[in-house]
């Protein structure tokens, strides 16, 4: 505020004769001098020779132009100037601390109590503050230096910052960096002062030993997204020492070094079967802190996931069904966490292989208990997208090929919303678990049938308004009130690139989640999520973690199951008497590993585990209704057969007029054409009980007109245009 106040003062002078004078014998407030550049031309006065030469300038060169004469003396000295003093007007600064209590009793009525010394030292830090900070700092509440405001100043603009401090704030601002550090004062650059200050915070963190004062400063950094990369700037630079403990660390630092170091040392533990509470108790407290999330490798939070896991209860499921259920709200979830682990350290195997153990032996006691349940598997999967398209309104269902269940329920967490309710049903997959077995089944076909087509053909005799596609290629076009999406690509890039491909399965959650919102949008009343089957990932192999395959006169060996036309006898399978591909028995193994055969490992699917039998039949339903008034297209009729180049759409509003939500509508007209590509788009607001009428031209036929609301992108209405088969006449006219 005191800039303003002198300013101010300086404006009202000159405004009597273009002339005003400061005096300030301490030379306290020359940095307000920059304010002025603007107002007038300012001469610098410190001796009565200099009052002579200035004033003949003043009266020669600047008659009609504003000046200020700033006179490094007190007012009692001027000889020359002492006319424009007492005429004009004077602003004396020379008791700095009287001009600011002055202006501080008339804007706030506070009187200041703080010292003399302190005062003029806030003058100085005060640029930019307003009325509040300046009440807090005359009346003690607040500190006028604040060390770490400025030093985060400083780290963020080392070249630029202090060249904008007085010169006394500058050399205190110095004194007191170097005493924050520890470190004894010398003369260095601006950047290497910021980098010492960064070096310290970082020992600090490494060390677990930062200063209030330093770590509140690291907070500022790692908060505010726009420094971030002044933050990694510093990061880059430092070296953490080799002899960092990541157990010791402070748990809010931001080495990834120290995350890897601590992966190590856990993977160390377990190969040994050594203790591993302190890694364990190391990571808990480095994902438990909400702070610096952004530099904590998200793998830390799988790692506790799997090693916090608690076998559920499955010694009590007499049943497959009770099983799904424990599955699903218990070890899915390690599941989960087991492949974004192999996502982040599949280049470092010899770390990996035992963290890949310690969770094989997790699994065992699981499929322990699954395996003496399977006796009474029965597939349940038959029709189910048959079963969703038949349910009353618009229906959307998104059939995925290799979509685990565990991948569905982190697509569903990433769903959740106020608005939105969720039925996470499960059901059992066909076997052999493999993509043609399972899409027949969903679709509703008798039998195994392999051509795509073929099966929609067969949805189509249930569901005759069906309209399938591929999910990717959705967009607002789509108005179909049974609409399926298909999405293969788990499927295709886990046969293709095995455990490499997994990182991309980690992104396709992502597109999973924004199309299912986008349906909700636009106006689905159920989503739902399925699959043909799930995977398992057999991950780092030995040849000896392989399974046998059976020998026989007529058999089929796959990763995951085997084939036969006669019984094998084999107890350490489980046998099928079920028809497949020609063959009447399956024999399964009583694990997750692959039989051996040809091919490459890591993902692979077809087999008997949870992971690839039980499937999901989520369902995601949106329970607020729509506002605003209700619009169509009332000539709908007329536009199935348009003569000519352009047709005319008339747009009728409904509702009550009265009532605020549904009195008006904005809404988004857009024109598409034959290939779903948009041709126009158009907003415009219509009132309940208006008809507006609009032109377009004919991008080809058939081609789309669909209005949506503009604000929620719910779809209103929509409308096929045709041509018709009469000769057009346009242009005999």
């Amino acid at each position: 505020m005191i800039e303003q106040w002198f300013k101010q003062d300086i404006e009202s002078h000159l405004a009597k004769g273009k002339r005003a004078v400061v005096c300030d014998a301490n030379s306290d407030g020359a940095f307000l001098l920059g304010r002025l550049k603007q107002v007038a031309t300012v001469f610098v006065v410190s001796k009565p020779i200099e009052e002579i030469q200035y004033r003949y300038e003043a009266e020669k060169y600047y008659t009609d132009k504003n000046v200020v004469f700033y006179a490094t003396m007190p007012k009692s000295q001027l000889t020359f100037l002492q006319e424009y003093a007492q005429v004009d007007g004077l602003v004396d600064l020379t008791d700095l601390d009287t001009y600011i209590k002055g202006h501080l009793f008339a804007a706030t009525g506070v009187n200041a109590t703080i010292s003399k010394a302190e005062l003029v030292m806030a003058a100085k830090l005060s640029i930019g503050k307003d009325l509040n900070w300046w009440k807090g700092v005359a009346t003690g509440i607040t500190k006028a230096f604040d060390m770490q405001d400025c030093l985060f100043a400083f780290v963020c603009d080392p070249e630029n910052y202090l060249n904008t401090l007085d010169l006394s704030v500058r050399n205190l601002f110095v004194d007191e960096l170097y005493k924050t550090i520890g470190k004894p004062k010398v003369k260095q650059t601006n950047v290497v002062m910021a980098k010492e200050l960064m070096t310290t915070i970082f020992d600090g963190l490494a060390n677990n030993n930062i200063s209030e004062l330093l770590f509140g400063i690291y907070k500022v950094l790692y908060d505010k997204t726009s420094i971030k990369p002044v933050m990694d700037e510093y990061l880059n630079d430092y070296i953490v020492s080799g002899a960092t403990s990541p157990l010791t660390a402070h748990p809010d630092h931001p080495f990834d070094v120290l995350d890897g170091k601590l992966m190590l040392m856990l993977s160390e533990a377990i190969k040994n079967d050594t203790d591993t509470s302190a890694c364990l108790h190391a990571i808990s407290c480095r994902i438990n802190s909400k702070n610096a999330l952004s530099y904590k490798a998200e793998w830390l939070n799988d790692l506790l996931t799997i090693f916090q896991y608690s076998s559920p209860a499955f010694h009590k499921a007499t049943t497959l069904s009770d099983f799904a259920i424990l599955y699903q709200n218990g070890f899915a979830k390690v599941d989960n966490a087991m492949r974004k682990i192999y996502v982040a350290w599949l280049n470092k195997p010899d770390v990996l292989r035992p963290i890949q153990y310690y969770y094989e032996q997790l699994s065992k006691a699981m499929l322990d208990k699954w395996f003496m349940l399977v006796k009474d598997y029965k597939p349940s999967q038959n029709s189910l997208v048959v079963n969703a398209l038949q349910k009353s309104g618009r229906v959307a269902v998104i059939v995925g090929d290799g979509l685990r269940l565990e991948i569905a329920d982190e697509v569903a967490s990433l769903c959740k919303a106020k608005d939105v309710k969720f039925d996470n049903t499960t059901a059992f997959a066909m076997l052999p678990s493999v993509t043609e077995n399972g899409m027949s089944a969903l679709y509703g076909c008798n039998g195994v049938e392999l051509s795509a087509q073929n099966r929609f053909a067969t949805l189509k005799t249930y569901v005759p308004e069906a309209v399938v596609m591929a999910l990717d290629a959705l967009n607002d076009s789509v108005t179909a009130e049974k609409l399926v999406l298909t999405f293969g690509d788990i499927d295709q890039v886990g046969e293709k690139k095995q455990l490499a491909g997994l990182k991309d399965i980690s992104n396709y959650t992502i597109q999973l989640v924004a199309s299912i919102k986008q349906l909700l949008a636009m106006g689905y009343s159920r989503v739902y999520l399925t699959a043909d089957h799930g995977f398992v990932i057999t991950g780092l192999l030995d040849e000896a973690d392989k399974i046998p395959a059976p020998s026989g006169s007529n058999i089929k060996v796959g990763e995951r199951f085997v084939l036969s036309s006669d019984q094998l006898h084999d107890t350490s399978l489980i046998e099928r008497f079920d028809m497949f591909d020609g063959y009447a028995y399956q024999y399964y193994a009583r694990t997750d590993k692959p039989f051996v055969s040809r091919g490459a490992y890591g993902y692979a699917h077809g087999g008997l585990t949870p992971q690839e039998c039980i499937i999901p039949m989520y369902c995601f339903l949106k329970e607020n209704g729509q506002e605003g008034c209700t619009v169509c297209i009332s000539n709908k009729n007329d536009l199935k057969t348009v003569t000519g180049s352009y047709f005319t759409a008339k747009i009728k509003a409904t509702g009550d007029s009265s009532t605020l939500f549904s009195s008006s509508r904005k809404i988004k007209v857009q024109l598409f054409d034959s290939h779903g590509k948009s041709a126009s788009a158009t907003i415009h607001l219509i009132n309940a009980g208006d008809t507006k009428t609009l032109e377009f031209e004919i991008p080809s036929t058939p081609c789309k007109l669909v209005i949506t609301d503009k604000d929620t992108t719910e779809q209103l209405d929509s409308c096929e245009i045709g041509k018709s088969s009469a000769r057009d006449i346009d242009d005999l006219f």
